[in-house]
């Protein structure tokens, strides 16, 4: 029988080693578990923050379409004598059924970016990101419009012949002049239908004014 020499002894326990830096080692259940608690206390410490950024964010897309509409609007006094549009508040139920006004999304259409005779329910600037309770597929806008201004001067800041007048069994009782103010900065535009945007605690809604700044209008108190 053939000895090896030391060589081949060499070679052949060389072999029979695994190679280095090659040894793969498995995780043991203990140390998966860990991975796995470690990336739910992370998940759990994030989700919050991407939920605050997107919160905002949407809150911003919303501003931006605000600020867009107040635009447009001066834009159509100027073409209209420097009267404001007319059109209803709510197009699903008008306030004359038999005189429908049209809806303030396709009065506007042509100041805010729309083709004429195309779809204006496709005009993403009259649509809330917040907006998840189909009010733009609805109404053709997730913004109110104050239809107190329809037909008002953009520049009259007060309206000074409007009687009231209180009847019972056809006779007056009661009747006063009074005067309705509209100041620029703190009379709305258009103004999100709903509650949409969460602030610290309850909802609001974001508005335009007819100076032209949009600023957040607080819920109302319970």
């Amino acid at each position: 029988m053939k000895t090896p020499t030391d060589s081949e002894s060499l070679r052949i326990a060389a072999q029979s080693r695994p190679p280095t830096g090659r040894a793969c080692r498995a995780f043991t259940l203990v140390e998966l578990l860990v991975v796995i608690a470690i990336i739910g206390i992370l998940s759990g410490m994030l989700l919050p923050s991407l939920g605050r950024a997107k919160t905002k964010a949407q809150n911003t897309v919303c501003v931006n379409n605000l600020r867009q509409l107040g635009i447009a609007t001066r834009l159509y006094s100027e073409d209209n004598n420097n009267l404001l549009p007319s059109a209803e508040i709510l197009p699903t139920q008008p306030v004359d059924p038999q005189n429908p006004l049209p809806r303030i999304c396709d009065v506007l259409a042509r100041y805010a970016g729309q083709s004429a005779g195309t779809n204006t329910n496709r005009l993403g600037v009259f649509k809330c990101p917040m907006d998840k309770v189909g009010l733009f597929a609805a109404e053709g806008s997730s913004y109110e419009w104050n239809m107190d201004l329809n037909g008002h001067r953009i520049d009259q800041t007060q309206t000074w012949h409007v009687t009231s007048t209180l009847t019972q069994s056809g006779v007056t009782v009661w009747k006063t002049n009074w005067v309705a103010n509209y100041p620029p900065e703190t009379t709305p535009l258009l103004l999100d239908y709903e509650e949409f945007h969460p602030r610290a605690g309850k909802s609001g809604k974001n508005v335009v004014f007819m100076d032209g700044h949009v600023a957040p209008l607080p819920a109302l108190a319970d």
